[in-house]
């Protein structure tokens, strides 16, 4: 709900709420840039797309300043309550990982580090944040043999080396592995054969609840949804207790769909092994 109202309050947006292109969202995870091709290839022999089937966005051949790559398809959805517009990303998995890492590094230091210092209010540490991930993304397109992320062109150690000049690189990595590696899961209560999942987190406490339900229960799933979002917006959001018999809060809450269980580990990584393997891989360039 954060995320949807603050893209409707953007300066000169003017957006009505069924415009938002991304109301909406499916992914898909695939290995290679031509694998990218492929699939954008029949998703828009298939889909309605918005403006007479040209709606998308390339950020692979056209990188966001952020350092975010993916390709995105922008498609009209009929209903029936007139036509919304759903955007499916589609990624490499290093891709994946970068996105997925600055998300958690977002949550961790409870800041918007994916809008590329779009806050002129960021401190000189958070300038070098933004930096890091610009410049590791620089070096997964090298990787990948696609364009660089501009003002972040270079060879592999020219590269690794602006990396490893800045003073925010191994306490980056520190505190995205010990964050990963201490959310704890409780009180995950789960259906016979779930397909929808409710991922509640409290960011203090490093406390992951999963609630899940089945597809049929989508109302349902949408009513406790939507109330633990009210929740977080007044303040109020429930208790639960911690380890430690101190009383916490969520501050973070999603609603996603996955086939089961072990496949939400992938479609939603942010607390869990994805992060991981983004700190390897740089750990390894820094190396």
């Amino acid at each position: 709900m954060k995320s949807i109202i603050g893209k409707i309050r953007r300066p000169q947006s003017h957006f009505k709420l069924g415009e938002l292109d991304d109301i909406g969202g499916c992914r898909l995870i695939v290995k290679t840039n031509d694998d990218v091709s492929r699939a954008a290839e029949y998703l828009q022999s298939t889909l309605s797309l918005k403006n007479h089937g040209q709606a998308q966005k390339d950020y692979i051949s056209s990188p966001a300043r952020s350092g975010y790559r993916s390709r995105h398809l922008l498609t009209n959805i009929p209903t029936d309550y007139g036509n919304y517009h759903v955007e499916i990303q589609i990624r490499t998995k290093l891709q994946h990982y970068w996105a997925t890492a600055i998300e958690a590094t977002d949550e961790i230091y409870g800041t918007n580090y994916k809008s590329g210092g779009a806050d002129t209010h960021l401190s000189a540490v958070d300038n070098d944040r933004i930096r890091f991930f610009t410049t590791v993304s620089s070096l997964f397109a090298l990787e990948e043999r696609s364009p660089q992320i501009p003002g972040f062109t270079g060879d592999r150690d020219s590269l690794i080396g602006q990396l490893n000049e800045l003073d925010c690189a191994s306490q980056l990595l520190k505190d995205l592995r010990a964050t990963t590696d201490s959310v704890f899961e409780i009180h995950t209560k789960l259906t016979e054969c779930p397909e929808l999942f409710l991922l509640k987190f409290s960011r203090a406490n490093q406390y992951l609840d999963i609630d899940s339900f089945q597809q049929d229960h989508l109302k349902d799933a949408l009513i406790q949804y939507d109330k633990l979002e009210s929740e977080i917006q007044s303040g109020s959001s429930q208790q639960i207790l911690s380890s430690t018999d101190a009383d916490t809060s969520y501050d973070n809450v999603v609603l996603v769909y996955a086939q089961n269980p072990k496949q939400l580990d992938i479609a939603y990584p942010n607390y869990s092994a994805n992060v991981n393997q983004f700190v390897e891989i740089v750990s390894h360039y820094l190396d």
